[in-house]
C-alpha cells in the first residue's frame, strides 16, 4: 500500500510541475505580447504626430479635426504601413485627408509618406 501511495505522490508532483511550467510559459508569452503591443503603440503615436504635422503644413489655413488611426499593415519584415485619416475644413469645403506612412519597423525609419484627399 505504501508503494502505491508513493507512486501517486510522484504523479501529483509531476502534474504540479507541468502545470507550473505551463503557467510560466504562458506568463512569458503574455509579457512578450504586452511589450510588442507597447512598442506598436509608441510607433503609432510617433507616426501619428508626423501625420498631423504633414496635414498642418499642407492645409495651413484649414481646421484639422477628427484624427483617426485606421491601422497597421505589415507588408514584409522590413516594411509596415500605418494609415491615418483626418477631417479637414476650410472656408470653401470639407473633406477627409488620408496620410499613409510606410516605414521600416526594424530600424523605425521612414520610407515614404503619402497625403491624399478622400472624396
Amino acid at each position: 500500500m505504501l508503494h502505491i501511495l508513493k507512486g501517486v505522490f510522484r504523479v501529483k508532483q509531476k502534474v504540479t510541475l507541468l502545470v507550473l511550467a505551463f503557467c510560466m510559459i504562458l506568463g512569458f508569452t503574455a509579457l512578450n505580447g504586452y511589450q510588442a503591443q507597447a512598442e506598436n503603440e509608441e510607433d503609432y503615436k510617433k507616426w501619428g504626430r508626423i501625420a498631423m504635422d504633414v496635414a498642418k503644413l499642407n492645409y495651413t489655413d484649414s481646421q484639422i479635426s477628427d484624427y483617426q488611426y485606421k491601422g497597421r499593415e505589415e507588408i514584409s519584415d522590413a516594411q509596415s504601413k500605418d494609415t491615418f485619416e483626418l477631417k479637414v475644413k476650410d472656408e470653401n469645403r470639407s473633406f477627409t485627408a488620408r496620410v499613409i506612412i510606410l516605414f521600416n519597423p526594424k530600424t523605425n525609419s521612414l520610407i515614404s509618406l503619402t497625403l491624399e484627399e478622400k472624396r
